[in-house]
């Protein structure tokens, strides 16, 4: 799972399995390890029947996003490319969450494997 942070806008970009594991497990967790004594910096995803709307939170280090279990069932299952959601904070500022299928690329590149992405419906 690849996340891109800018701004107030947080992206992130699954492979099939990912999508495949998102949809059955209802998780997804990435670990980025930093020299020590410095934390782990810690993002998961997950599914859940509970949410009826985007949940997102951040602690000690972690991001936790959850999206409601029929949504992301839809999304895994149809050629949808992503879900976008919009959580408001205060002082009228918005986080916008984008979570893609993850297209391979039209230009390969050299030491990019990418056979677990989703076929680019420009190819």
């Amino acid at each position: 799972m690849k996340i891109r942070i800018h701004n107030n806008t947080i992206r992130l970009r699954l492979s099939m399995s990912e999508v495949e594991q998102l949809s059955e497990k209802n998780e997804i967790k990435e670990e980025l390890k930093f020299p020590s004594p410095y934390p782990s910096f810690i993002y998961n995803l997950k599914a859940s029947a509970k949410e009826k709307f985007l949940s997102l939170t951040f602690a000690e280090g972690e991001i936790s996003i959850s999206l409601p279990l029929s949504e992301v069932k839809d999304w895994a299952n149809t050629e949808q490319i992503g879900i976008a959601k919009t959580q408001s904070l205060e002082d009228g500022i918005n986080l916008q969450l984008l979570v893609e299928k993850d297209f391979q690329c039209l230009h390969k590149r050299p030491g990019e494997n990418e056979t677990d992405n989703f076929p680019n419906p420009q190819a």
